[in-house]
């Protein structure tokens, strides 16, 4: 009797462990690893300059990238699986401002997959970050006060600690349902600091 007592408290408390983001076994971070500004026509910027109401007098604009390595372990003594785009996986990242995005890429086969990581794995991703072009084109407009770091939020859905199917579509449109592992903070808009070697 006691050990099924013991394995029901112990059942319980990991799936209370799996439902708080801040409890979450995952550990996300981030560098950059390679910045650079491209120029392009200023006839694909367009639709921003038109909502932002931008004032650019060149025929070309330029922009900053950021190519980034994206680190995500899993801390715990147990494997976990998280749900990323098989392809697109930058989908299941968010910024936490308005002036950073992350690139997309094309994709031919794009699918939900379940990405296992077993106890300390890590596994990595590149990828690349562009800023707003409204900090070189501003025009008449004042942005005031800006969020002084950028950090990538993975969004998790689901029980992590379950080899389960889920409705994916759903349960990434539901908002309420995101849990979220936000990574270090990264200083773009100022002299960034040493980066840590990811591990």
């Amino acid at each position: 009797m006691k050990r099924i007592v013991i394995a029901c408290l112990i059942l319980s408390f990991s799936e209370c462990f799996s439902q708080e983001a801040s409890n979450l076994p995952l550990t996300l971070k981030i560098k950059v690893e390679r910045e650079y500004i491209l120029t392009k026509n200023k006839s694909y910027y367009q639709n921003a300059i038109w909502e932002q109401g931008l004032v650019i007098n060149s025929d070309s604009v330029k922009q900053k990238y950021y190519d980034i390595s994206i680190s995500i372990k899993n801390t715990s003594n147990r494997q976990i699986g998280i749900w990323l785009m098989k392809c697109s996986w930058e989908l299941n990242f968010i910024v936490n401002n308005n002036y950073i995005f992350i690139q997309g890429h094309e994709c031919n086969s794009n699918y939900p997959s379940q990405i296992k990581l077993n106890p300390g794995e890590s596994k990595f991703y590149q990828g690349t970050l562009l800023k707003s072009i409204k900090f070189d084109y501003p025009g008449n407009n004042f942005f005031g006060r800006q969020v002084e770091t950028t950090e990538l939020g993975l969004i998790v859905v689901g029980d992590v600690f379950k080899n389960n199917k889920l409705d994916y579509d759903m349960e990434t449109e539901d908002k309420s349902k995101w849990k979220i592992v936000w990574s270090n903070p990264l200083f773009l808009f100022g002299k960034q600091p040493e980066p840590k070697f990811l591990k």
